[in-house]
């Protein structure tokens, strides 16, 4: 058997095991219940072994890099979720990324100074971000596309505007983009914007402006998508973008985006493809 054969297979029992560890329906609907945190960990992670390459000195300065056997069809970097936090890290998207591969998509997951992490906070988190995207396009020769999810979801758009950078365009999943807003409402993820941002939005709002997204400032193609039974960002983020740019799925909770298998997760595929196809038109 073949290297490649071997790498094929390892992938397709990936989405295999993604499929069979699914919630189960609920008997009143026949509805699958959204995607839990729980769950999103307990999927399979092993593969070939992605790339090691370093974009900075600090230790989170690193970035994973995953390759299709085949010819790819662009560079896409993934930048995971977990408000901000340094109790997150990128392991949970591994799944998504080889899915990704199997999409064949070169997928660069950078992990980054976060908030409890030496430098991390704002501006640091998102200068990591900004230095990543410059690496993967001076390594992979082509402007990335940036994938985003919750928190990365916010970097993404953030980083799609920032100096001396440019992007092939962003899909962000259930993003965060107003961030005096977010910081206002309950829950642990909307506690971790002031510690984010050094500040409340009352003591630090130009802060806060110049942290929440700006829909007038991205030049690139962009797509937001967001489950409709999301209970972590609610669809009072999608404010200030165009409809057009925007897409509500329908019984999705906040995981269901990054998780192989989900009718959600295939959309996300779907809107990517179409993106990149208006780009080619």
């Amino acid at each position: 058997m073949t290297k490649r054969q071997v790498s094929l297979g390892i992938a397709a029992a990936l989405l295999i095991a993604a499929s069979l560890a699914q919630p189960m329906a609920d008997s009143s609907n026949d509805e699958p219940a959204p995607v839990t945190w729980e769950q999103v960990l307990a999927l399979p992670t092993e593969g070939d072994a992605p790339t090691a390459h370093r974009y900075g000195v600090a230790p989170q300065q690193t970035l994973l890099a995953l390759q299709p056997a085949n010819h790819s069809r662009g560079a896409l970097l993934l930048i995971h979720g977990g408000c901000w936090s340094n109790a997150y890290d990128r392991q949970h998207v591994l799944p998504m990324a080889r899915a990704l591969v199997l999409e064949r998509f070169d997928v660069w997951i950078p992990e980054y100074r976060r908030v409890g992490d030496p430098g991390g906070g704002w501006p640091g988190t998102l200068d990591d971000v900004v230095s990543a995207v410059q690496y993967v396009t001076q390594k992979a020769g082509t402007v990335p596309w940036l994938l985003g999810h919750s928190a990365g979801g916010h970097l993404a758009l953030r980083a799609a505007y920032a100096p001396d950078v440019s992007v092939a365009g962003v899909l962000a999943m259930a993003a965060i983009t107003d961030l005096t807003s977010y910081a206002g409402q309950d829950g642990s993820c909307q506690a971790m914007v002031p510690q984010l941002l050094d500040g409340t939005p009352e003591n630090a709002p130009q802060r806060y402006r110049d942290a929440s997204i700006d829909s007038t400032r991205i030049a690139v193609p962009l797509r937001l998508l967001l489950g409709d039974s999301d209970p972590i960002v609610g669809a009072d983020q999608l404010s200030g973008f165009r409809s057009s740019d925007t897409v509500s799925i329908a019984g999705a909770g906040h995981f269901d985006l990054i998780y192989p298998g989900t009718p959600a997760f295939n959309q996300v595929v779907d809107s990517l493809n179409r993106l990149m196809r208006h780009v080619s038109d």
